[in-house]
């Protein structure tokens, strides 16, 4: 277990869950990848292997912002995809300056593989951390989802404490 302070039950400093939160999420991470090197992937090619099924034919625009990854990266990650011939892109139907993301039957199959094994190692942590704690983790992470996401993001947050940006800072 990862020490939090005021293990007694009192309230603890926020700043100490996420890093303990930030802590176990890069392990189980690297569980994941590991897991998928099986395969010969990352956790990021798997994701976006994911969306790409799930969403149909997405162009890069819908895929970044589902994916939430930055454009530079997202390109990287469709590149190594595309040299593996799991995905293709094409011009989009409806405007061909816009580049859509096919995956490919070899893309179907080797997606299929990698979610096997995604649920073996599902299985395997879900049965090392115990139903409820699994349980527990995704009740806070959809609390904190809906919490957050009406706070300020950080861009917003710079600009509004900054004095040329918020009059009621002058």
């Amino acid at each position: 277990m990862f020490p939090i302070p005021n293990d007694d039950g009192q309230n603890f400093p926020l700043s100490q869950v996420i890093t303990a939160l930030s802590t176990i999420g890069k392990e189980l991470l690297d569980g994941l990848a590991l897991a998928l090197s099986e395969e010969d992937t990352t956790v990021e090619q798997w994701r976006v292997l994911n969306l790409v099924s799930k969403l149909g034919a997405p162009t890069m625009g819908e895929l970044a912002a589902s994916s939430g990854m930055a454009n530079a990266s997202l390109s990287r990650v469709i590149d190594s995809l595309e040299d593996a011939a799991s995905v293709f892109r094409l011009p989009s139907p409806e405007d061909r300056r816009r580049i859509t993301v096919k995956l490919s039957d070899h893309g179907t199959a080797r997606l299929d593989r990698m979610n096997s094994v995604v649920a073996a190692w599902e299985s395997l942590t879900r049965a090392r951390l115990g139903a409820d704690t699994v349980d527990a983790l995704a009740l806070a992470v959809r609390l904190a989802g809906e919490a957050t996401a009406s706070l300020p993001r950080p861009s917003d947050a710079t600009r509004l404490s900054h004095p040329s940006h918020n009059p009621a800072l002058t």
